[in-house]
């Protein structure tokens, strides 16, 4: 043990993972979500794209954009046909054929309803309040590839709450359905929906909830069909040495990755 102590020591120290990773990573990307990613005819660029482009250079990669709808990627994933994708949460499920790097931010998850359905029950301002309506009787419409939480996944899973659901990926749509009293609820990321609300004229119908439905801690997803794991030791001594550093983020150019 003594023995192995200082080698495994050596393994790990800085810059010896120089190399680990492929000349090029696919990682897929469909359409803007700001701050964290946002899709010109010219550019994509956004906070969490230029973290992993600087990321990635610091490991002698380079970032290959690759447009994936959103309901096939996580499949595509699994099978190696792309092999990275941003913004992710754990879970085991997702753990039995990705890697998951260190987190490289936290998200915070906030449920959206319209001032009249908030009028019609107050209690909803309670987290306890809004997961129990959820679970008997509130229409809800998100991102069915987004995981929120235990608390909600459980809900979620149940058949009556299936069926009266709405499965929708783009985000825009969904505040569409809520402000058309279409659906009751949706959920969102904190940040970025501040930016969807600024943007928006009905945006004074919307009441976002005093609490946050979820905290996660946010990870790249690697292939594991295609990304070998000293890739992801790489990629997280990386994340370890930069800390809080800022980023400078710089526009490139869509064709170029």
């Amino acid at each position: 043990m003594r023995l192995w102590w200082p080698l495994f020591c050596c393994w790990f120290g800085p810059g010896v993972f120089a190399d680990e990773c492929p000349a090029a990573l696919r990682m897929a990307y469909n359409a803007s979500w700001r701050p964290y990613v946002e899709v010109t005819d010219e550019t994509v660029k956004g906070r969490d794209i230029e973290l992993i482009r600087q990321l990635l250079s610091q490991v002698s990669s380079r970032l290959q954009l690759q447009f994936v709808p959103e309901k096939r990627a996580m499949q595509m994933l699994q099978q190696g046909q792309v092999d990275m994708l941003f913004a992710a949460s754990y879970t085991p499920q997702r753990a039995e054929f990705a890697w998951f790097s260190d987190a490289y931010r936290k998200e915070y998850n906030v449920v959206l309803i319209h001032q009249q359905t908030l009028a019609l029950y107050p209690e909803l301002r309670q987290r306890e309040a809004f997961l129990a309506l959820a679970q008997r009787k509130l229409i809800g419409t998100y991102n069915p590839a987004g995981f929120y939480g235990e608390s909600f996944e459980q809900i979620k899973q149940q058949p009556a709450v299936k069926q009266r659901s709405l499965a929708v990926y783009e985000p825009e749509r969904r505040l569409d359905l809520v402000a058309g009293r279409r659906a009751d609820f949706t959920i969102a990321d904190s940040e970025a929906v501040k930016l969807d609300l600024a943007a928006r004229s009905d945006a004074a119908q919307f009441a976002v909830l005093p609490f946050f439905l979820n905290e996660a801690d946010i990870h790249l997803m690697l292939s594991k069909a295609t990304v070998p794991q000293r890739c992801v030791m790489a990629l997280n001594q990386q994340l370890t040495a930069r800390g809080k550093m800022t980023l400078t983020i710089a526009p490139s150019t869509l064709g170029s990755d």
